[in-house]
């Protein structure tokens, strides 16, 4: 079986290489010019320095054809695939991964299962984390697919941001609530819901108390220590210092991850995030 999944499950990029998981990259497009998410062109550093600096970005969902070509070559391996994506209700590109999907299932013996994760980033990821374990079980793509289902509602997605106007610009939150929460200093704390959707979970003053409101949420909902991850957009000292308590507290080991382009541009630099399994979202 192929395990296979998109660029905003921004797990470590080594993963891909290390544990042979494949991934279709998803685009965006800085002072008009257009990158592969993870691309070497458009280091992540860099990245949000043009952020900074007032560069636009923009992301595309991947489209038809690309989703065709890239499903075509793993089929070319003999083997079944599954596919973890991106939350349908953030972007189009799963929905047209299925359709391609199922047009290829028609014309090919091995077949293409297109799973909706309902999550974002390192919440999509540790899905696939947990497909790949079940893989190395030697469990079966039905099996597997059906267990990844029933996971999905407990994948859990927090996280703060530095500044509201990279979420007001993506219409995530309302242009009045940023202005407002930008004088008062509010840094809300996000996830994302079950049903897929960007959500505002509690609003705090300031960066301290949203970082301390992350740990009680862990505290309180993680399930699952074996896979906890943390994602940053250029803020790695407090990445790390989160990741060193979350260790004092729960004897967890997380791993720390950068913060793709793709997802990074809809959240600026300054995003903490956590994911983990919990009991519930």
């Amino acid at each position: 079986m192929v395990l296979s999944t998109d660029s905003t499950a921004n797990l470590p990029k080594e993963y891909y290489e290390k544990y042979d998981i494949k991934m279709i990259p998803m685009k965006i497009t800085v002072d008009d010019v257009t990158y592969d998410d993870l691309s070497k062109d458009l280091p992540i550093d860099k990245f949000y320095e043009k952020l900074r600096q007032g560069s636009t970005a923009t992301t595309a969902q991947i489209n038809e054809f690309s989703a065709n070509e890239y499903f075509t070559e793993l089929l070319k391996s003999g083997e079944d695939i599954l596919h973890i994506g991106f939350s349908s209700q953030l972007s189009g590109s799963t929905a047209t991964l299925k359709r391609v999907a199922e047009e290829l299932n028609a014309t090919h013996k091995n077949k293409i299962i297109v799973i909706d994760s309902l999550n974002a980033s390192v919440g999509q990821g540790i899905l696939v984390m947990h497909a790949l374990d079940m893989k190395n079980e030697g469990k079966s793509i039905d099996e597997i697919a059906s267990a990844i289902e029933k996971l999905i509602p407990y994948s859990c997605s927090y996280f703060t941001v530095e500044q509201l106007k990279y979420l007001v610009r993506g219409g995530r939150v309302g242009k009045f609530s940023g202005i407002v929460g930008a004088l008062l200093n509010i840094k809300p704390v996000l996830r994302v819901d079950p049903l897929g959707r960007l959500v505002s979970y509690k609003k705090v003053i300031s960066r301290k108390k949203s970082i301390n409101e992350m740990l009680n949420i862990v505290k309180e909902k993680i399930a699952d220590k074996k896979y906890v991850f943390i994602a940053h957009a250029v803020c790695k000292d407090e990445a790390d210092d989160f990741a060193k308590q979350l260790n004092d507290m729960l004897g967890v080991d997380p791993i720390v991850t950068d913060l793709t382009q793709v997802i990074g541009c809809h959240t600026g630099p300054g995003l903490l995030a956590v994911f983990f399994i919990g009991k519930e979202k």
